[in-house]
């Protein structure tokens, strides 16, 4: 099959097609679609000025036609995204052993200990520290993976032009400074919100061999990326506190449901 070009990839995503249909789409079936919807020369202009913008400050963008592409992302079908914006080490992308840890951002001395601790651990055994940049666990969990002088990749829900949260900007820049990745579903000028922040936890899990919650409450975005654990397959894991109280109640719903195993 002859591959698209990223730029029509990311027309076909826009024009709303599953990733599945888009992997099977070769250069004929691009074309009589692309028949079927004028519209989409406008995008492509769009796109392909994106792209160049991107390729400029050194984001490298894989598609799901591409020889690179993670296999763990393709594993999940639809879930699948049909294109990951990179900045970095690409590298990290092909480790067998890779963990994500996660947890509130909201979370206590205690978690965010546990979290870092947790980063470092994995790191010095020689896996990938997956998370996602945010306050408080996310950002603990890089920087324990960093003080090992581990591999760590910050998944975000914006565009790489932007940094999500502001006051993670020197951390993203000591992650990509330490031989680390930036990734993102997200083309340049996209902000983070909501539901891309949900949609950026599958892509946590995808990327991981388990998932393991650092410390949430009852109510968390976290418990959302242990959903998509669950629903990858992953090996679920959650860490275990003295005692139980408000901050960590997250963490024993799924471990008093057999949701997770302890840690």
């Amino acid at each position: 099959m002859n591959k698209l070009n990223l730029d029509e990839i990311l027309a076909l995503h826009q024009l709303g097609l599953p990733t599945l249909q888009i992997i099977k789409t070769d250069i004929d079936a691009f074309n009589r679609i692309y028949d079927e919807h004028p519209e989409m020369d406008e995008w492509l202009e769009k796109i392909n000025d994106k792209l160049d913008r991107q390729e400029r400050i050194g984001i490298v963008s894989l598609s799901c036609q591409d020889r690179d592409f993670p296999a763990r992302l393709l594993a999940i079908g639809d879930d699948c995204p049909a294109a990951i914006h990179c900045k970095g080490n690409l590298d990290l992308l092909k480790s067998e052993k890779a963990v994500a840890i996660i947890g509130a951002r909201s979370a206590d001395k205690e978690g965010n200990a546990k979290a870092y601790q947790l980063g470092a651990d994995y790191a010095r055994d020689g896996y990938v520290i997956v998370s996602g940049l945010a306050l408080g666990c996310d950002a603990a969990a890089h920087r324990g993976c960093l003080a090992a002088r581990g591999g760590t990749i910050a998944i975000v829900g914006n565009g790489l032009d932007i940094c999500h949260p502001r006051e993670n900007k020197p951390l993203e820049e000591a992650i990509l400074a330490g031989g680390g990745l930036m990734l993102s579903e997200q083309m340049i000028g996209v902000k983070a919100n909501p539901t891309r922040l949900v949609a950026r936890n599958r892509l946590q899990a995808a990327l991981s061999e388990a998932v393991i919650l650092a410390q949430c409450p009852a109510q968390s975005g976290s418990l959302h990326t242990m959903r998509f654990a669950r629903k990858y397959g992953k090996q679920s894991l959650a860490a275990t506190y003295p005692r139980r109280t408000e901050v960590n109640a997250g963490n024993y719903a799924l471990l008093d449901t057999n949701q997770a195993k302890p840690i």
